[in-house]
């Protein structure tokens, strides 16, 4: 059996939050909850929160109308609106006031076109600005373009007509980026899609086979295919060392940092 609920969202936009449930949805006034469980589902306008148990938590106003605050989700949670889809979180929680989402769990997808963002510990969604957040051994991938990884990566979207394309990426922790000609470590990145230019800052590396570049500043030319290793800019906190490019006839390790 099916059973439903529709309450009233405290939102922007100001739109009901129907619930949905299998094996049934209880009311607790004293904590003032819903509890829907079994297959449970929340939705609000394009906005869909799927998952084992949700609780829906309201504040009452003095005609006793309900506005939900927050909603938390457990076991097998999967989020969906226009512009991204998020699927693999072992709990959740959403902030309507915020409009944040905070996923916790060790298999974290985040979808948005052709991009993937993975985390293996926690995701942070500001579903209204477009940012997303991955931490824990974070992946982004474009199929055919690039891999980033990192401790944490940020995603920027933005709308562009009918789409969700990404803006631009920042990492941070032991980032490496991959792609079709090399490989490029370093402690902080910022990818900037419009420009398809990555710039790197912290001990640096730019490896092409064999071969490696040593520093504390890169631009990576993503659509051109070209790279320049360069002392840091005067602004940043990093010392401007001279470069160095070093070959290695004997080989090295593609995960091998030098020290």
């Amino acid at each position: 059996m099916l059973f439903s609920q529709e309450i009233i969202s405290n939102s922007k936009e100001d739109k009901p939050i129907e619930i949905y449930a299998d094996d049934g949805i209880e009311w607790h006034k004293n904590e003032k909850k819903y509890i829907a469980i079994g297959n449970a589902k929340a939705i609000s306008g394009s906005l869909t929160l799927e998952s084992h148990i949700i609780e829906a938590f309201y504040d009452e106003n003095a005609d006793s109308e309900m506005d939900i605050k927050k909603v938390v989700a457990f076991k097998d949670v999967k989020i969906s609106d226009e512009k991204i889809k998020i699927t693999g979180g072992k709990n959740a929680e959403y902030n309507i006031k915020k409009d944040y989402f905070k996923i916790v769990g060790s298999k974290i997808k985040l979808t948005s076109e052709s991009n993937i963002l993975n985390a293996k510990k926690k995701m942070e969604y500001w579903r209204s600005k477009n940012v997303a957040v991955a931490s824990g051994k974070a992946i982004a991938t474009k199929k055919d373009e690039f891999v980033i990884k990192g401790e944490k990566l940020v995603w920027h979207l933005e709308q562009i007509g009918d789409e969700t394309k990404v803006k631009k990426i920042m990492g941070f922790e032991n980032v490496s980026i991959q792609t079709n000609n090399e490989v490029a470590f370093s402690d902080k990145a910022l990818y900037n899609k419009r420009k398809e230019i990555c710039k790197l800052f912290g001990n640096v590396r730019l490896q092409k086979g064999d071969s490696f570049l040593l520093g504390e500043y890169a631009e990576v030319d993503l659509k051109r295919g070209i790279s320049k290793l360069m002392p840091a800019p005067k602004k940043s906190n990093f010392a401007e060392d001279r470069v160095k490019a070093l070959i290695n006839k004997e080989g090295v390790e593609i995960n091998e940092r030098p020290n």
